[in-house]
């Protein structure tokens, strides 16, 4: 395949422009032994005086015309006077260097230079290839694209590469390559390219699917191979130590958690009889094989790095990563899923359904439109093999339709907008491509994704519902009950006339905030198609770990709120925004999501609690259980009676379970939970005493700023499957009166309540809402004594009282009252209005005849700064009527620093 085809005109422009620093990171060929160095200084490069280096081979052939300049400058250079200069003339060009012998046993690291002048379309890079024995290429990675004009040299690495078993050579290839469009004039130089070889290290765990059982120990095996000896010079010098023996290298192995701490270190030395051994390791007791184990460790996820040092400095680093908890068995149903939009990158097929039964998922995209005609002639089977594994474990597998053959591809402009070009053809077209896959998979198979979840190209298609029907005939014809879907934009309207059992996947690719999240989901709903929707985490390049579990915890429940359904991570594997590394192991957001995924799948939205610290808390009840998700901006600790003291446990987002601590208040116990910004789930409340607290609320739930008695009521419902009875009492604050207070009652199963009662409030209440608390002791099952809080709001909003203060220059303080009008039918007001300054005269204003609108007034205190941050008072008494509007505030609170 050409190389252009591994380059976007997305990646073309990466370096584009002066100044671009090129790579950054350690520079790991610092430490390796020389393998390769081509500066194109020497004679001996070019010993015929051709221009051309010698040995090297230049591609011929379509597309590489032969009148695209290639040779040596002799008056440029990165390191010295010259290097390889490819003058830009509308065509590509690629030269090779002669193979280079090397083993499997070492890692290889790549360095160069660039520059480039004058390239707005075509792009620079340098590859690696790995030959075998019959130097046919069995792998290839190529530096990140250079673009634009750069009047310094930039830097470009690759590495460590690891080369398999079959590999005996490597080749280095400059080349010149397109975007969408090419260049007709600019240039390119090459410089001081060179290959080193490292020792190559691997990390193996003793559990497969990268999850460890609480109770068991974690046993790691670093496998090195290709250790030499070596010092500044190279590997044939060797180090001494001060007892004139050589110097042993050594292996230091850390424990990581989740925030980075360092739980435990061991260095292992590696004998100085085996520096310079390059034997593999082929035996669990050979000497290449460090073997460390560990006790068994705590719930959460952990990250295992293991550095291999010589003379005290690094020069080769490999990690792992591994997560501790409880095994489950998949849910028989569920909404949330992944998307495995990318292949499943480094990690076998057969292990992919293994770790995603652990990760709280019940449906799975795969892409499977290449997969038949894949060089890999086992492929289909393994991918047949992973999809009845799936659905053994309750995950459905959806056929991600987003990868169409090269020959379909071609048929098309280079900028086509996305699969829909595809399936907007007749049948015919595209069914030759798409009948194996169908026959294949359709057994297996009954959801169909047309385009990936990046492809929006159905939105705004003409006649999209014919078209979805026709597909579905199409599949229908081979498979039996499908379902075909598609992705779809958040804002736009559901596509309507479509296929039965149609679905839209919707990204929330933005990062929507979670009340707009699921506000947007929800304006979606109707009978036209179910409703998917794709979370992609924030990137981990810009986020701390802690922000980015957070983050994705508060939008699934976010999703989960909305009705979506379905709840589907982006592409696992992406490297930016992904839940598993490429060889399967967990990334930092694995177990936030599976946390979460396993603790609301199959769960009923159920409201949120009025909770005393304020924290904000969604409720879900399953089986009698509901689960509490609750954060807080601020450190809080709340408590309250969520269920039995054995029953409530608490999980961080990170996998980590507590027991709920417990303590009494007034001889009952409640749940002590410390609530912080990141989100804590809380498994194993009691699902009657969670809905009897949603039930509970006042009649009215607020009361005019007037003087005298407020009727009231409360109300409710036994939520329990028993018939109940008990004792109410109501706790208000302390100035003002109820009557009465307490009341006793029986009830029927899902009998409901009114306790009325009647209020009195004192004349300097203030405006605005006030907790109030309604205490229940209840003898169901057993008894249970618990406590609701419910925010009761003094006044109507009829009239309204606001204050704003100011420090004037010379010191004094002027406070402006604004009183409001709003009342319906309009009433003429007359107000005397007080201001109650601590240890002064209070100053009186009046407002006469204030129809609906607004009145305000001045007041003037001396020595503003000797009532900064204290509590001042105004009260607004009706001459002709029983309102009292009183407001209290904190001075100060709007001043600039």
């Amino acid at each position: 395949m050409l190389l252009p085809a591994l380059l976007s005109a997305t990646a073309v422009c990466w370096l584009a422009g002066d100044g671009a620093s090129g790579e950054t990171g350690p520079d790991l060929l610092a430490g390796a032994a020389p393998v390769l160095h081509v500066s194109f200084e020497s004679e001996r490069e070019d010993r015929d005086y051709d221009g051309h280096p010698d040995d090297w081979t230049r591609r011929k052939g379509p597309g590489f015309p032969a009148y695209v300049n290639v040779s040596i400058d002799r008056e440029q250079g990165s390191d010295g006077r010259q290097s390889l200069r490819f003058d830009v003339d509308g065509g590509q060009a690629a030269l090779y260097s002669p193979p280079v012998p090397i083993d499997p046993l070492h890692a290889y690291v790549f360095r160069g230079a660039i520059r480039t002048e004058g390239l707005e379309h075509d792009a620079a890079v340098v590859s690696v290839s790995f030959l075998n024995h019959r130097r046919q290429r069995v792998g290839r990675s190529v530096t990140r694209p250079v673009s634009g004009t750069h009047a310094e040299w930039v830097s470009v690495r690759l590495g460590p590469l690891l080369p398999g078993a079959d590999v005996r050579f490597l080749v280095l290839g400059c080349h010149v390559v397109h975007g969408r469009k090419q260049d007709i004039r600019g240039r390119v130089w090459f410089d001081d390219l060179r290959m080193g070889r490292l020792p190559r290290m691997s990390l193996v765990s003793n559990v497969r699917t990268h999850f460890v059982r609480r109770s068991l120990p974690v046993r790691i095996e670093a496998h090195v191979s290709g250790l030499e000896q070596a010092g500044p010079a190279g590997p044939a010098v060797a180090t001494v130590n001060a007892s004139g023996a050589a110097a042993a290298a050594q292996l230091r192995l850390t424990l990581y958690d989740s925030a980075g701490r360092r739980i435990a270190e061991e260095s292992f030395p590696l004998p100085a009889s085996n520096v310079g051994s390059t034997r593999a390791a082929d035996t669990p007791d050979g000497p290449d094989v460090i073997v460390w184990t560990l006790p068994p460790q705590e719930y959460g996820f952990y990250r295992v790095g293991a550095a291999l040092e010589r003379n005290g400095a690094t020069i080769l680093n490999e990690e792992m990563t591994f997560a501790v908890t409880d095994l489950v068995e998949a849910g028989p149903s569920g909404e949330f899923g992944w998307s495995v939009e990318g292949g499943a990158r480094g990690m076998p097929l057969s292990e992919l359904a293994d770790v995603a039964a652990q990760a709280g998922i019940n449906w799975l995209k795969f892409p499977v439109w290449q997969s038949v005609t894949a060089k890999d002639a086992r492929h289909p089977a393994d991918v047949s093999e992973m999809f009845d594994q799936l659905r053994l474990r309750n995950v459905t597998p959806i056929g991600l339709l987003a990868d169409p053959p090269p020959e379909v591809r071609r048929k098309f402009a280079k900028d086509w907008s996305g699969v829909s070009e595809v399936f907007a053809l007749p049948p015919s077209f595209w069914s030759g491509s798409l009948d194996p896959v169908i026959a294949r998979y359709s057994s297996l198979v009954h959801y169909w994704q047309l385009g990936g979840d990046s492809d929006s190209s159905f939105v705004g298609m003409t006649a999209l519902a014919e078209t979805l029907v026709r597909v579905k005939r199409e599949f229908d014809r081979i498979g039996r009950n499908t379902h075909v879907g598609l992705r779809w934009e958040l804002d736009a309207p559901l596509p309507a006339g479509g296929p039965s059992g149609a679905f839209v996947s919707l990204n929330d690719d933005r990062t929507l905030p979670d009340d707009e999240l699921h506000r947007k989901v929800r304006a979606l709903a109707g009978p036209a198609a179910a409703r998917w929707l794709v979370l992609k985490p924030l990137p981990r390049s810009k986020h701390s770990p802690e922000d980015r579990g957070a983050d994705l915890v508060r939008r699934m429940v976010s999703a989960r709120i909305s009705g979506s359904d379905g709840i589907f991570a982006w592409d696992v594997f992406d490297p930016e925004h992904g839940l598993l590394n490429p060889d399967g192991s967990p990334t930092l957001l694995f177990l936030p999501w599976r946390t979460t995924a396993l603790a609301l799948r199959q769960t009923e939205f159920i409201g949120s609690l009025d909770l005393p610290g304020g924290s904000r808390n969604f409720a879900f009840a399953r089986d009698g259980e509901v689960v509490l998700v609750l954060w807080n901006p601020k450190p809080t600790v709340e408590e309250l009676f969520l269920g039995e003291p054995g029953d409530v446990s608490t999980i961080d987002i990170w996998g980590v379970r507590r027991q709920a601590p417990v303590r009494t208040v007034d001889r009952h116990f409640v749940q002590s939970i410390e609530v912080g910004p990141t989100p804590l789930v809380v498994r194993g409340c009691s699902e009657p005493v969670a809905r009897w607290r949603l039930a509970v609320r006042f009649d009215k739930a607020r009361i005019p700023s007037a003087t005298g008695g407020h009727p009231e009521g409360i109300l409710g419902r036994n939520t329990f499957r028993e018939g109940v009875s008990g004792e109410v009492s109501l706790n208000v604050p302390r100035e003002w009166e109820s009557e009465p207070r307490s009341w006793k009652f029986g009830l029927a199963p899902g009998e409901e309540f009114r306790l009325p009662l009647v209020l009195s409030l004192p004349s300097g209440a203030t405006l605005g809402a006030e907790r109030t608390s309604i205490d229940f002791v209840l003898d169901a099952d057993r008894q249970y004594q618990f406590r609701v809080y419910r925010p009761y709001q003094v006044g109507l909003g009829d009239i309204e009282i606001d204050v704003l203060d100011r420090r004037l220059p010379d010191g004094t303080l002027e406070i402006e009252q604004i009183i409001t009008n709003n009342t319906d039918p309009e009433e003429v007001l007359n107000l005397e209005c007080s201001l109650f300054v601590p240890g002064q005269k209070r100053q009186i204003k009046s407002v006469t005849k204030l129809g609906r609108g607004i009145s305000r007034k001045l007041y003037y205190v001396p020595a503003a700064d000797t009532l900064h941050g204290r509590e001042l008072w105004i009260r607004a008494e009706q001459l002709d009527g029983r309102r009292v509007l009183n407001k209290r505030w904190t001075v100060g609170q709007t001043w600039a620093p």
